[in-house]
């Protein structure tokens, strides 16, 4: 990839931010993209376990709601600052993800997959019993919203660049990071373990630090959403969650740089249109899942990258596209 290409897509994302608020104004499309952007921090986390590693995670709506009740409950109970209880809510819960790591990260393939699924079942089940900790099926509510100093954050606006500007900046991280050498070695490691590890790389220790900075990305969104929400419930930690975080990841396109955040803006786009349609919102949700992954195995970000080469005049498939097609054809 050249570093005219670096500078393009990170451009577009510094575009977005500077001039969505101006076209959004008080449009009640701004929650919608606020969420979007909540929820890319997350499935960025995702893109780095199964995108880049190819780990195949099925529960990752748990570290979402980990994070979110973790910090939910500190500012609550211990009145500790937002910010400062995502930080520590992220500390937890990466100590806790290291710790199950050791064993989840000994399978692989299907049986990681249904390894992974038992955590988020389990993770649930603790969360909606968890009485007056977690508030059981009732969820937890009068979360502490954001505030530096005496300011408080109310208006779209102010959350709009506190979240994108997260955003903004987890993405350069872990774009350097898949371009750094730990990058290439995840994505050996995606394409063929046994050649990895012939070549020198620890394939399980990759595997755990991988594992552990996407399940805290994950956190860190949860606990972005518990105090951008002020509510937060057990179906953020639901099968549902993390099914629909898979589909936002798909629908991008795994393995991409952009893919993360163009999937779960298109996802939580689709209700917003499909509004006059309400009843049919999750076959229209499938109908484009089904046409994306048919006809865009790359994900829609496959598409706009291949816009945006043949408009430079190059033939050449971005390195990131073509992870994921290779793992697609892998398998």
């Amino acid at each position: 990839m050249t570093k005219k290409w670096v500078s393009w897509d990170l451009a577009c994302l510094v575009l977005f931010i500077s001039i969505a608020p101006f076209l959004l104004g008080e449009s009640y499309f701004f929650e919608t993209v606020n969420i979007a952007g909540i929820y890319a921090i997350a499935v960025i986390g995702l893109n780095l376990i199964l995108g880049y590693a190819g780990l195949i995670a099925l529960g990752h709506a748990g570290f979402f709601g980990l994070g979110a009740y973790v910090s939910a409950y500190l500012s609550i109970h211990l009145n500790v600052h937002p910010f400062l209880s995502i930080l520590l809510s992220c500390i937890l819960i990466a100590m806790f993800t290291f710790l199950i790591a050791f064993p989840l990260l000994r399978l692989s393939g299907y049986f990681l997959a249904l390894g992974t699924l038992g955590l988020g079942v389990v993770l649930f089940t603790l969360i909606n019993s968890g009485g007056e900790i977690t508030g059981g099926p009732n969820g937890l509510a009068n979360i502490p919203g954001f505030s530096i100093g005496s300011y408080q954050f109310h208006s779209f606006h102010d959350h709009f660049y506190l979240i994108w500007i997260t955003v903004l900046i987890i993405f350069i991280l872990t774009k350097n990071l898949a371009n750094s050498r730990e990058g290439r070695a995840m994505k050996a490691i995606h394409s063929d373990e046994g050649a990895a590890a012939s070549f020198g790389v620890n394939v399980f220790r990759f595997k755990m630090k991988v594992f552990v900075l996407g399940c805290t990305l994950g956190a860190l969104a949860g606990g972005y959403y518990a105090h951008y929400m002020v509510f937060i419930s057990p179906d953020i930690v639901s099968m549902h969650n993390s099914i629909n975080m898979l589909i936002m990841g798909f629908l991008g396109g795994l393995g991409s740089y952009l893919g993360p955040i163009t999937g779960t803006f298109v996802f939580q786009i689709i209700p917003q249109i499909s509004a006059l349609m309400e009843d049919y919102e999750i076959l229209i949700k499938g109908i484009i899942f089904l046409l994306v992954v048919l006809f865009l195995p790359g994900g829609v970000q496959s598409a706009i990258d291949k816009v945006s080469l043949s408009l430079k005049g190059r033939k050449t498939t971005p390195k990131e596209n073509r992870v994921y097609q290779e793992s697609m054809g892998k398998e």
